[in-house]
């Protein structure tokens, strides 16, 4: 045990948990509380689903920059510039929210824009640091212990959100926010960055850093964009994605307006069913980084989500048969504990995967430009859930996205073995 803690990768491993806990459960808090107050004041799943788009949306125009930023400036400057940035903008939106109330959804929409761009700095610079900060032979059960720790906090968040929720206002939300990012910041200014050698072709790979920072930016991202376009599997993966988030968007912003808005689910209740996403993941990493995959991560991800698919389809069975509210606690609560394990499966051995295939010179570009492109549908996915969820039957939209995802997974395992894919880019 002693020797363990004596081990340079044991402490990164304690320091890196520490930031994504407290990250996640400030940030977890504060997203239950903006949901539930933007349901509660406008009603509406659309409404709710606008919120849901900012993200997508400002990440599409940052891909550029982030990955030009990350791939050529210290990882560290800009993990601990994105968090003091992030404590700026609570600020500003408490003092705005206090001082002009009436003007609660555009101010909130301009948090989340701020929000959303200095995580997308943080989470880029992070995931692009790991294959300097830990042995790659160990980066599976890293991501996987990660994943738990995340997942414990967001267990613990919309509980101890749901209830706080009722006795302070949205912006004293946003002020014990800051207290979260502070912690946070104060772990990131304890992680030493490339304590672990690089390999040998990490290291080659690592010359490019120089001259990359000469480039322009969009020469920079135009390097980003050739590669993933010439690795057919990563390619394959982020347009896979698209098409999987567009049709999960109807988890995103159904499951909340079934619960709060059709089945009147007060405030602990829908928080107690929220947090069974996090004791699935939680399950799900610490099941994980004890196994040893003996398939293709890209194969192990695609069966997650054909699963996830058959679950979506019975997501909307408590609006047609009248449950008690017990009933639909229990339903709801053990779906999404299955949802968080599944996830995990479909996750982390795609993230492992890419850490391992792309060029850590590169890894910033690349992995922003896969996440933009996953998500790029998002938006449109949202937009067009949220103007269904207003109008249809919430069982019948979740049993066509359900059915489309199964067609999508389908479509992806025939190209993969068509084209030997998995071949090609071995595990």
């Amino acid at each position: 045990m002693m020797k363990m803690k004596n081990d340079p990768s044991f402490k990164q491993m304690i320091t890196l948990l520490s930031v994504n806990f407290f990250g996640t459960f400030g940030s977890g808090m504060l997203s239950f509380a903006i949901g539930l107050y933007i349901l509660h004041r406008t009603g509406s799943a659309l409404g709710m689903g606008i919120t849901l788009m900012v993200g997508p949306l400002v990440a599409l125009f940052l891909t550029p920059v982030v990955g030009y930023i990350v791939d050529t400036r210290s990882h560290r400057g800009i993990m601990i510039a994105a968090q003091i940035g992030t404590s700026i903008g609570l600020l500003a939106f408490a003092l705005t929210f206090m001082q002009w109330p009436q003007y609660y959804y555009q101010e909130l929409i301009g948090l989340l824009i701020i929000l959303t761009i200095t995580d997308r700095f943080l989470s880029t610079a992070l995931s692009a640091s790991l294959v300097t900060l830990f042995p790659s032979q160990t980066l599976q059960r890293v991501n996987s212990l990660n994943q738990s720790v995340t997942s414990l906090a967001q267990l613990v968040s919309p509980i101890i959100g749901a209830v706080i929720y009722s006795f302070l206002s949205i912006a004293t939300f946003a002020l014990v926010e800051i207290i979260f990012e502070l912690l946070t910041l104060a772990c990131i200014l304890r992680l030493t960055f490339a304590v672990v050698p690089a390999s040998q072709p990490a290291k080659a790979a690592s010359t490019s850093l120089d001259p990359a920072a000469k480039q322009s930016l969009f020469t920079n991202f135009g390097d980003g964009l050739h590669y993933l376009k010439g690795n057919r599997l990563i390619l394959l993966s982020c347009l896979f994605g698209a098409g999987i988030n567009f049709l999960f968007a109807a988890v995103n912003v159904g499951l909340p307006y079934i619960q709060v808005t059709l089945l009147k689910m007060p405030n602990t209740l829908y928080g107690l069913t929220d947090s069974g996403f996090a004791v699935g993941m939680i399950l799900g990493g610490i099941s994980l980084s004890m196994m040893t995959l003996k398939h293709h991560p890209f194969l192990v991800s695609l069966w997650g989500i054909m699963t996830l698919a058959i679950i979506l389809m019975f997501l909307g069975i408590p609006v047609q048969l009248g449950w008690s509210m017990t009933g639909n606690v229990l339903f709801y609560g053990l779906f999404n504990a299955t949802i968080g394990i599944v996830l995990v499966m479909v996750n982390t051995p795609i993230q492992t995967m890419m850490q391992k295939l792309v060029p850590p010179a590169m890894q910033g570009r690349v992995f922003m430009l896969s996440g933009t492109v996953s998500s790029l549908l998002m938006p449109l996915g949202t937009l067009v859930f949220g103007a269904l969820f207003d109008r249809l039957a919430a069982w019948l939209i979740l049993l066509i996205a359900g059915a489309g995802t199964l067609v999508l997974v389908l479509t992806a395992m025939i190209y993969a073995q068509k084209t030997q894919l998995l071949i090609e880019y071995p595990a």
